[in-house]
């Protein structure tokens, strides 16, 4: 007979630390009285991380004078949203006790990996915790951890708000997330306890996070393919966004900005069966536009001038005039950072995910047959094809195109390549891998004229002194772009008007 596990259903928002005590006031208006408590977690694998790797948790928790032990598996996780296997008993001790997990548990850990477990790192955190009544009777424990995760010396605090579903629907913990979001700038949260406890122990900082390969299946709906593809784009924007507010790494901003150019491409493919509200819309333009100043200056700032540097005559002058660049770009990050709170990017990450997770293009007919009669890899031919010819035109008339119109051409480019790697499972074989890299050099190869263009904007339109080497800057700017209007990109591109279709 086979056991179903019990599932673990909960929405993770990380807290901003100074606004926990104003959440936990507002939470202590509520007339029903919260519990209390300090918990320390003492969490088991292998020394060799081999239960992490397998996505599954071991731990032992102090809660008051008893032990609790628990293991979980990785389970789905979307947009702070989880849904996990998870076992739980009391035991007599503060290490595992095996005799007392159900079989279908004990399958999860062999035998073999049992005898080789021992503490690897452990969480001390306090928790405050409601039971509160949600959307259509639905219950939801709240609780508010702050405290920290350890691994021998080194620390990682905890400030997080758990909304776990006691009964209901899962619908009802973005309702409750999103009433709150007016107020307090969460942002949803991904990252488990124990997946920080595993990092901190390898000693492993966060870092920005790049697209990844999706899975497609050629069976699948078109509304499945789509929000398979829009749940990754929104993954890889969620996880650079921590860092896009609070590092110095250009990198996240680079990978926060590809992450929602990868979501506006996937809308515009499925404009027509899946728009998006009006209000999420907007939500998405305000932060591209947050992001976009700042990414401009870092690429200017970190790559454009030091490959010009080596050639002005002058470097204390050069010195000075990058000073004055870098203290403008840092006023740009700032900026950036204020417009992205003022945009409320966790209210809008909880809202999208929520229109995603209720299908909500459904409330439109046309749309609602479109994708129940649409098979994924039929749908996904007609784009590529439709996204195909514009670049050959393009491609064919390059040095007849003014810079408006090759400003257009890497556009199309930019989103046929963005298409073909969403879709990139569907489709095998050596055509599709020659595709793909003539539109990734071309892409890149319009890119760098782009950055040139862009430079020069920013050093002709902004009020910035950058004394003699502004000039000097502009002129070799002026010469790159020559350059590039009649070589190398000529060359990449008119090798695409030669790409055969590989779908």
């Amino acid at each position: 007979m086979t056991v179903t596990p019990p599932v673990e259903i909960e929405l993770k928002l990380a807290l901003p630390q100074h606004q926990a005590a104003a959440f936990l006031k507002r939470m202590a208006r509520r007339r029903s009285e919260p519990v209390r408590q300090n918990l320390v977690t003492r969490y088991f694998d292998t020394p060799d991380f081999a239960l992490s790797a397998q996505g599954v948790a071991l731990r032992v928790r102090r809660v008051g004078r008893r032990w609790l032990q628990t293991l979980k598996t990785e389970g789905e996780r979307q947009g702070g949203l989880s849904r996990r296997a998870e076992y739980e008993m009391p035991v007599s001790r503060r290490a595992p006790d095996w005799s007392r997990f159900p079989v279908e548990a004990l399958a999860l850990v062999p035998e073999s990996l049992r005898a080789q477990l021992l503490p690897v790192f452990e969480t001390r955190f306090h928790r405050t915790t409601w039971l509160i009544r949600g959307t259509a009777g639905a219950q939801i424990e709240v609780s508010v951890d702050v405290g920290e995760v350890r691994a021998g010396e080194r620390t990682q605090p905890i400030h997080e708000i758990e909304l776990e579903l006691k009964a209901g629907q899962p619908d009802a913990l973005y309702a409750l997330a999103l009433e709150w979001a007016g107020q307090f700038d969460f942002l949803p949260f991904d990252v488990s306890k124990a997946e920080r406890g595993v990092r901190l122990a390898h000693g492993e900082d966060t870092a920005p996070v790049k697209s990844v390969s999706l899975v497609l299946d050629r069976f699948m709906s078109v509304e499945e393919g789509f929000a398979t593809i829009c749940q990754a784009c929104l993954a890889q924007f969620q996880a650079n966004l921590p860092g896009v507010l609070a590092s110095d790494d250009i990198e996240y901003v680079h990978q926060a900005r590809v992450a929602l150019r990868r979501l506006r491409a996937a809308l515009r493919l499925n404009r027509k069966a899946c728009a998006l509200p009006d209000e999420l819309m907007d939500g998405l333009r305000a932060l591209a536009a947050a992001l976009g100043p700042a990414r401009d200056w870092d690429v200017l700032c970190v790559e454009t001038l030091p490959a010009i540097a080596p050639h002005h005559p002058d470097s204390d002058a050069w010195q000075r005039g990058l000073v004055a660049l870098e203290s403008h770009r840092a006023e740009v990050r700032a900026a950036m950072q204020a417009a992205l709170v003022q945009a409320h990017p966790g209210a809008w990450l909880l809202a999208l995910q929520r229109w995603l997770q209720q299908h909500g293009w459904r409330a439109v007919p046309e749309a609602q047959r479109f994708v129940q009669l649409s098979p994924l890899d039929k749908w996904a031919r007609r784009a590529l094809q439709k996204g195909h010819r514009p670049i050959v035109r393009g491609a064919r008339d390059f040095a007849q195109l003014q810079p408006l119109q090759r400003h257009a051409l890497r556009i199309a480019i930019k989103r046929q390549r963005y298409a073909a790697e969403f879709f990139q499972t569907l489709f095998s074989g050596p055509r599709q891998l020659r595709y793909l890299t003539v539109l990734r050099d071309a892409q890149d190869s319009l890119g760098r004229a782009n950055d040139a263009h862009v430079a020069w904007g920013l050093l002709t339109a902004e009020r910035v002194d950058a004394g003699p080497i502004g000039q000097f800057v502009l002129g070799w700017l002026a010469a790159k772009l020559a350059a590039a209007a009649n070589g190398e990109s000529a060359v990449i591109v008119k090798a695409f008007s030669k790409s055969k279709p590989y779908w």
